[in-house]
């Protein structure tokens, strides 16, 4: 018997740090849930921006009140007239029904101007989403809205 405030003499099983009866996984860990260590199959390709283009350049240009929309007034966009913007200097996108004039983005764009080209003329929301569903996009282009998305005309034919 030991006398007391003695402890046993150590073992090798109880030489070293002690060890705790712990999950693999602890509820409400800092791991990240599994769907966001997935690798892109295509990684994440930014360019070189040129001089006066970061991102607070955009902030800047956003709010000094120069017209980035190029229309007068909110419009109605079909498809077929979104389709007419699909040009470098004339490019429009959809996003979730709301059309931009992005042509004053495209040298702001961190992907490259490519990137953007790749949804002008169209709706681009799939695509968006699937490259950077985080990001504000209605902030971030609220001066360049054009209008809204509508479906082309129903041919009325009387005969």
């Amino acid at each position: 018997m030991l006398a007391p405030g003695r402890l046993p003499p150590p073992t090798s099983s109880s030489l070293g740090p002690p060890r705790l009866a712990v999950p693999a996984r602890l509820p409400g860990g800092l791991a990240p849930p599994p769907t966001t260590t997935i690798v892109p199959a295509k990684p994440r390709q930014k360019v070189v921006l040129s001089p006066g283009h970061s991102p607070l350049d955009w902030a800047r240009l956003t709010s000094s009140g120069q017209d980035l929309r190029g229309v007068t007034s909110f419009q109605k966009v079909t498809p077929s007239e979104l389709k007419k913007h699909r040009r470098k200097d004339d490019a429009w996108m959809a996003l979730n029904g709301k059309v931009y004039n992005v042509t004053a983005y495209l040298p702001f764009h961190p992907g490259g101007e490519q990137e953007v080209m790749r949804a002008a003329g169209r709706d681009g929301t799939k695509l968006y989403m699937n490259t950077h569903a985080w990001v504000n996009y209605d902030n971030l282009l609220k001066e360049c809205l054009v209008g809204f998305m509508v479906p082309e005309p129903e041919d009325s034919d009387d005969e």
